[in-house]
């Protein structure tokens, strides 16, 4: 049975947080992490992080950056099991109540998997922008939603 975590009390699973989350760098145009500075940052961010896992096994991640005009990131291990659009409603629900009255995403223009999962989550796409990561600049869109009260 899956279950929601709240990352940040759960840091048991930090290590195959980093693993996962070290997967995915190069679509969240960042570098990889270790797991000593990512409990450091988990206990100092105002970013929340929910979490689903199964049977021990951390099956995905959603973060919200209240602090980034409510961007948000999400990371699955597996495609195709609903996982993304599980942890969406779920930081979705931790924005509204936060009393954010949006959240929105940048997706790679290549990350066709993600833009499916934001456009069939209710998110708009809002505009295409680059980014600059590593000396290149990376095509993106951003994807937006609006949160009711």
């Amino acid at each position: 049975m899956i279950e929601a975590l709240d990352l940040k009390r759960a840091e048991a699973f930090v290590p195959q947080y980093v693993s996962l989350r070290n997967s995915y760098a190069d679509l969240l145009l960042s570098e990889p992490v270790a797991v000593d500075e990512t409990v450091a940052w988990m206990r100092s961010t105002t970013a929340e992080l929910v979490a689903l896992a199964e049977d021990g096994i951390l099956q995905g991640v959603a973060i919200l950056y209240p602090d980034r005009d409510g961007e948000v990131a999400v990371f699955t291990r597996e495609k195709g099991k609903g996982l993304g659009k599980q942890l969406l409603t779920a930081i979705g629900a931790v924005a509204r109540k936060l009393g954010l009255p949006h959240v929105w995403a940048w997706v790679l223009e290549e990350n066709t998997i993600a833009q499916r999962l934001f456009e069939t989550s209710g998110y708009i796409l809002k505009a295409h922008e680059s980014r600059r990561f590593q000396g290149q600049l990376k095509r993106g869109s951003r994807y937006f939603m609006a949160l009711g009260s």
